[in-house]
């Protein structure tokens, strides 16, 4: 991240305190595919616990789990609007995971050169904030982005993501209404994963200005450095679902 400007420094020692309370994510729903995955040795339901202690010591909290309509499991979590896995599915048993390329259906002007270009960043940093947590938090032996990458005869899951909502934000209306929301970017994202033709997974989460920097210094900070801590959240709380489910967290 670039440095902010001196203005936002000020802001500093009430930063911590104000992270920690406007991370706490948003309201959520279910939401169901079509087909299930391949079952695996541990229960969608009775899999590990609701809550969950990352290996930095915090608490994770997984949502409360209930029987999707069309089978499989919905996750009232609280940091994604919708969050299903597959009856069985627990993201074990697999060796690799490719990451496919980000797709953007969401609506922009196309001749507005600088948002295309922010949209663009998003699209890649969104790759690469989700290959790094992967790797760290251990889910997958391999995290691959290509699929020549792809070794034969291992059991590989494909992650496919779409921003469908996407605003470049503004630094003008942040200076006067940007603690509540005015002129913050906005990123929302629909994903999935799944083996072969069943999608064993799926989210949707959306985040707009997330951090206590951009709420509260966002005029002195750029339009792509807020969309790129929107997206280490969006992918932090992610990743922490899922490793939580594959049993990498100490159940609380």
């Amino acid at each position: 991240m670039k440095k902010l400007h001196s203005s936002v420094l000020r802001f500093a020692p009430s930063l911590g305190l104000a992270a920690s309370i406007m991370l706490t994510g948003c309201a959520s729903s279910g939401n169901k595919p079509t087909s299930e995955g391949s079952a695996t040795t541990t229960s969608a339901v009775s899999g590990p616990p609701r809550k969950v202690r990352a290996d930095d010591g915090r608490t994770i909290e997984l949502g409360k789990a209930s029987p999707a309509a069309g089978g499989g499991v919905n996750f009232k979590n609280p940091h994604m609007e919708k969050c299903w896995l597959a009856d069985g599915f627990d993201f074990n048993g697999y060796d690799t995971l490719y990451i496919a390329p980000t797709v953007s259906t969401a609506k922009i002007d196309p001749k507005n050169t600088e948002e295309q270009k922010v949209l663009e960043m998003a699209r890649e940093n969104l790759i690469q904030e989700l290959v790094g947590a992967i790797e760290s938090k251990r889910i997958f032996n391999r995290v691959v982005t290509k699929e020549g990458e792809i070794k034969p005869g291992v059991k590989t899951l494909k992650f496919e993501n779409t921003i469908t909502e996407f605003a470049k934000g503004g630094g003008a209306a942040r200076y006067f209404v940007g603690l509540y929301g005015g002129g913050q970017p906005v990123l929302r994202v629909q994903g999935k994963i799944s083996e072969g033709n069943n999608t064993v997974f799926n989210y949707e989460a959306r985040r707009s200005g997330t951090s206590a920097g951009a709420r509260l210094g966002g005029v002195f900070m750029k339009d792509e450095d807020i969309q790129f801590e929107d997206i280490h959240s969006l992918v932090l709380d992610l990743t922490d679902f899922m490793a939580g489910r594959a049993g990498k967290y100490s159940a609380l």
